[in-house]
């Protein structure tokens, strides 16, 4: 089981992601609306992972989120927007994304791109 952090100011999106998450038997830690309620809240709570909206209330940026997350504390995300076109190169390679998906999602796409995380993340036997 990973625990996630959703970065999503919609509030309908975000209760749908937390909603598929929980049915596949993941946790989820809370949901931000913006980058920094977001970054507190990964201080905090440090999740396994962040799926993050690059457009966020308040006119922050996802993209800033996403970078803080990894840099500061180790936390990948993945990319879950309608406007993939506004990350950068620059943003991309910061960020270093698990996944980037566009809206709206299709049916198990999520699953399928956690499943391949989380076994790409979990730790190998000796």
């Amino acid at each position: 089981m990973l625990n996630f952090l959703i970065v999503e100011d919609n509030f309908l999106i975000a209760i749908d992601l937390e909603a598929q998450l929980l049915e596949m038997g993941h946790g989820v830690i809370g949901i931000a609306t913006t980058a920094p309620a977001a970054i507190a809240m990964a201080g905090g709570a440090k999740p396994d992972m962040a799926i993050i909206d690059l457009q966020l209330a308040e006119g922050t940026r996802g993209q800033d989120a996403a970078i803080a997350l990894w840099q500061d504390f180790g936390i990948p995300s993945i990319i879950v927007s309608g406007s993939l076109h506004q990350i950068s190169d620059a943003e991309e390679t910061a960020i270093h994304p698990l996944a980037m998906l566009s809206k709206p999602l299709l049916p198990d796409e999520l699953r399928r791109v956690i499943d391949i995380a989380d076994l790409a993340t979990s730790p190998k036997p000796d």
